[in-house]
């Protein structure tokens, strides 16, 4: 978490001033790794967490992170970084942490990090930056602590403080609010803040006012909101809780539960609900061109154990036969331009079987259908088109979230299989970009007389510790449940009950983002982009 908070450290955008305020975009506080160590709810995330591609991989992420961060911070690029900011990384990771970043220029982002260290630490993080910054800062005190400051002229000021028990580093001088009220806090309670009981990691984000910094985030599907979330453990299960809060009232209408319990079979790896989803979007250019948007309406998503591939989608419409004809003759030029330039796939019309297939896929055809079932008429799309023998799926699924009229959406998975899935389904679909260094298996082998084509490509170092980690990570059965509950007309409340937080599909995009892997994150490219104007809520 406080890594993934600091990437926003040195990200470059144009400087212009923000409006009043504290101007804290993120906050976050992290109970530490060696505290969860000890924790008996921890005990299998520990054993698959120390294992040697797991550490080979922390290695990987901690030294890119370590030059990213050295060059973000303005130090001398003459100087190895790795014996001075790797260890404070390492350190991070271990220690009971809390930190705030914002500010009031959108030219950097200030931060004020707080790290519960013991004396030899402590030393090494002043010591490690004094030479960073070629000697000592100036001598100065606030709240009745020491440390150094070190003005730098053009690039922003770094600072240092250790006040009691705890080490508070920072840079630029725009969160002076954040850095006392940590300081008063430690003086009566030796801690910088008060984390909610049980709560081992939690973190708030300002999304509007982080786009300050991150223009990418204008371009979101998602509505910008503030988020806060947090994490407790308990039976070797986490909960994750997260509220989120909207700067208006967001109209949703909710019909009811329309299920199309005829056409899912199992066994099943995982199954989605959702209903009326679009409200919580940003308009896109691409649906706006079709007759059926299944976000505008409610969709079912599930996949099967036996195969990879076999996972189907499906959402109510009247005149399922009609709708289908229509979206045959609306998507192939919408989307085609788009398939073909990525990946040489391309969508079809079938006029004979009534179909809108996608072609040229390597091992898969997907296609979209007319379907009829006892709940009405529905589009239903086949990644894997088979005929499989179903065994019929429990009504106790259905009832999770089958008449709850505020929920609008409902997720339940096997995550160690569909991590799995997700990983092999990564290389496969266009939305993924593909290996740089992978040739396509449809090229044919040279002719014996051919010229040889020089030495083949080796794949990247990233992609190479991340497919060793998630390769070696083989989770515990057991499932993940998520649930979207619509609290109030500015609210959501997100929960989660899962054995290691995330899904399958979020371990595959979380590593490769870590590592910069080519192999993930989703080519946001290939997706309809939003439709944004002025972001509500944000300070300018």
């Amino acid at each position: 978490m406080c890594l993934s908070a600091l990437v926003f450290v040195c990200w470059p955008v144009a400087a212009h001033a923000l409006g009043s305020g504290d101007g804290v975009a993120i906050q976050y506080y992290f109970s530490g790794a060696s505290t969860l160590a000890s924790n008996a709810d921890f005990q299998e995330a520990k054993a698959i967490f120390t294992a040697p591609p797991a550490k080979g991989f922390r290695n990987f992420v901690l030294d890119r992170l370590t030059g990213v961060y050295w060059k973000a911070l303005q130090f001398d690029p003459n100087i190895d970084a790795t014996n001075l900011l790797r260890p404070i990384l390492d350190d991070l990771l271990l220690a009971e942490s809390v930190g705030s970043f914002g500010g009031h220029d959108t030219n950097r982002m200030d931060f004020v990090l707080a790290a519960k260290l013991d004396a030899k630490a402590a030393g090494s993080w002043e010591k490690n930056l004094e030479t960073a910054l070629h000697g000592k800062g100036e001598t100065w005190t606030e709240e009745g602590f020491s440390g150094e400051r070190w003005n730098r002229a053009g690039k922003g000021s770094l600072w240092i403080l250790h006040a009691r028990d705890w080490t508070l580093v920072g840079g630029g001088e725009d969160l002076p609010s954040v850095r006392s009220g940590y300081l008063r806090s430690i003086k009566k309670d030796n801690r910088p803040t008060t984390p909610t009981k049980d709560n081992w990691v939690s973190a708030s984000v300002d999304w509007p006012l982080l786009a300050n910094w991150v223009p990418g985030l204008s371009h979101s599907p998602v509505k910008l909101a503030r988020t806060v979330a947090e994490a407790t453990a308990s039976k070797e299960r986490i909960h994750a809780t997260i509220h989120v809060t909207y700067p208006q009232a967001v109209a949703w209408k909710g019909d009811p539960w329309r299920i199309p319990k005829g056409l899912v079979g199992g066994p099943l790896s995982s199954f989605t609900a959702s209903r009326d989803l679009e409200p919580y979007l940003n308009g896109s250019d691409a649906m706006s061109h079709f007759s059926s948007d299944p976000l505008g309406s409610q969709l079912y998503c599930w996949a099967l154990r036996s195969m990879v591939l076999e996972s189907y989608a499906a959402w109510p419409v009247t005149d399922a036969s009609n709708v289908v004809k229509k979206l045959g003759a609306e998507a192939p030029p919408a989307l085609n331009p788009l398939l073909e330039a990525r990946q040489h796939t391309h969508l079809s019309w079938v006029p004979s079987k009534n179909q809108l297939a996608w072609d040229r896929m390597a091992i898969t055809a997907p296609i979209l259908e007319a379907v009829h079932d006892t709940n009405g008429d529905f589009l239903l799309a086949k990644i894997f088109p088979m005929q499989p023998e179903v065994v019929p799926v429990s009504p106790q699924l259905f009832s999770q979230f089958e008449g709850h009229e505020d929920l609008i959406y409902y997720d339940w998975e096997l995550t160690r299989l569909r991590l799995l899935q997700w990983r092999l389904l990564s290389e496969l679909l266009p939305v993924f970009p593909p290996s740089p260094y992978q040739e396509s298996p449809l090229v044919p082998k040279a002719a014996p007389n051919a010229k040889p084509r020089g030495p083949a490509k080796t794949p990247p170092l990233s992609l190479v510790a991340t497919e060793a980690w998630l390769g070696s990570l083989v989770l515990p059965p057991g499932n993940t449940v998520t649930e979207i509950t619509r609290t109030s007309p500015t609210e959501l409340t997100v929960t989660r009950n899962s054995q290691f937080l995330f899904t399958g599909l979020e371990w595959v995009l979380l590593s490769h983002w870590l590592a910069d892997a080519p192999v993930g994150p989703i080519d946001m490219s290939l997706l309809p982009q939003a439709k944004m104007s002025a972001l509500p809520g944000a300070r300018h």
